[in-house]
């Protein structure tokens, strides 16, 4: 009753700014009838792209105290202003995965996100250490000294990154990697997917788990436009849904109807939280969630739960003809040890055709490798993209490249080459 509330709230709140009224095109009653009938879900979806091209009739200053930034778009960037009000629920909902890890007053913790270039989670984090009253070090991916002199010094017992990022950490480090008694034991998984739709650890995030020897990782799902929308519990069950800040839906790409039960979908969220810079209603993330599910969870919770993130709508592959995701692709490829990087590339050839290639490195024979891992994509996917051998300096140049380009959170494995023949003079596989 106390979401239905704050939906309606929301929505009369949203209705003030100038897109709605216009987008919706019916009078405030009748969309808070629609939602008293239950036809919620027939309001239109709205997207970053109308945040770009809409945002001085959807977006206000008011008391913000914050600004993030979201990346994607052409045209205008899509920069929000946070309310003082809003940063605190956003503050309160990150803070819950540090507790649910154990976090507390004379903690440490080694904090690896980003708080430049209006990147949201690495401040919300540091903010949120604060408030429960563990000692944040904020260290930058890339200090990898500093990094593990902090480790070292002062042993922090929490850290928070990306299990990518942590894996390229230790091995950057390599013998000045400190020992296990002075690494953290448990990780807030943070700005990737770290688990699959059975809720098993990715391959990435076992390894990144068994490389630093943590003891406990939880994973958190959230974005730049809503702030974090749900995280794992200790009985790692899919992410517990902040419903007290967002409303979710698993959304039909094809068709804009609710997902059937159980199946996948886009997730569609709604702010419950007022005042804000930018009140979502029905806004598609373009993120791909496994299922939503309301059943309690074992750890005694019941507030609905959404599975793992198993791709993006605009990451969409067509492989022989199937959609494909290349985090699924990933997941299957990470289990062969045999392979020790790869990058999922699409490009244009010399006839403007789009091709999409799974680059790679073995550590022994990559015709062997290659066999080894299309037999088992096509085993679990039931297709498997072209395979391409390439050196592992090329596939670090491929990232390094892109990154350039990014706040460095996220080691980028799909990439869109404007020019494939820069990576690929003189290679011959």
């Amino acid at each position: 009753m106390q979401t239905y509330s704050r939906l309606k709230a929301s929505i009369s709140a949203a209705y003030q700014r100038r897109y709605y009224a216009r987008r919706w095109e019916r009078d405030l009653p009748e969309v808070l009838a629609m939602v008293d009938r239950g036809q919620f879900d027939r309001l239109p979806i709205i997207r970053k792209k109308d945040l770009s091209a809409n945002w001085d009739d959807l977006v206000e200053y008011g008391d913000f105290v914050d600004v993030v930034s979201s990346s994607g778009t052409t045209g205008r960037p899509v920069e929000l202003p946070v309310h003082r009000q809003q940063e605190q629920v956003w503050v309160d909902c990150v803070a819950r995965v540090l507790s649910e890890l154990g976090a507390g007053p004379g903690g440490k913790l080694l904090q690896l996100l980003s708080n430049n270039d209006m990147f949201s989670l690495g401040p919300l984090v540091w903010l949120a250490s604060k408030k429960i009253g563990v000692g944040p070090f904020r260290c930058s991916a890339q200090r990898l000294q500093r990094i593990a002199d902090v480790m070292n010094y002062h042993r922090p017992q929490f850290v928070v990154g990306n299990p990518m990022v942590m894996l390229n950490i230790a091995d950057e480090l390599g013998a000045d990697f400190p020992p296990l008694e002075r690494r953290p034991k448990y990780a807030y998984f943070a700005a990737c997917a770290a688990f699959d739709a059975e809720n098993a650890l990715t391959p990435m995030a076992q390894r990144a788990k068994d490389v630093w020897g943590f003891e406990e990782v939880l994973n958190e799902y959230g974005c730049s436009e809503l702030g974090s929308i749900g995280h794992e519990c200790r009985a790692h069950n899919g992410f517990h849904i902040n419903d007290d800040a967002v409303h979710v839906e698993l959304v039909d790409p094809l068709t804009g109807r609710p997902s059937a039960p159980g199946k996948s979908g886009e997730v569609v969220v709604t702010a419950l939280s007022l005042p804000r810079g930018f009140i979502a209603v029905r806004y598609g993330t373009g993120d791909i969630a496994a299922w939503l599910d309301t059943a309690p969870c074992a750890c005694g919770r019941r507030s609905p739960r959404l599975g793992t993130i198993i791709g993006r709508i605009d990451h969409q592959l067509k492989v022989l003809g199937q959609t494909v995701y290349p985090d699924l692709i990933f997941n299957v490829v990470d289990q062969l040890t045999e392979i020790v990087d790869s990058v999922l590339v699409k490009y244009r050839d010399a006839l403007q055709a789009e091709q999409v290639e799974l680059w790679f490195c073995s550590s022994g024979r990559a015709e062997q490798a290659a066999s080894t891992a299309t037999a088992l994509l096509q085993r679990h996917l039931a297709v498997s993209p072209p395979l391409r051998s390439v050196p592992l300096d090329i596939i670090r140049r491929v990232k390094q490249d892109r990154m350039a380009r990014s706040n460095g959170v996220k080691l980028p494995r799909y990439v869109d080459l404007d020019n494939v023949r820069t990576y690929l003079d003189g290679v011959t596989s």
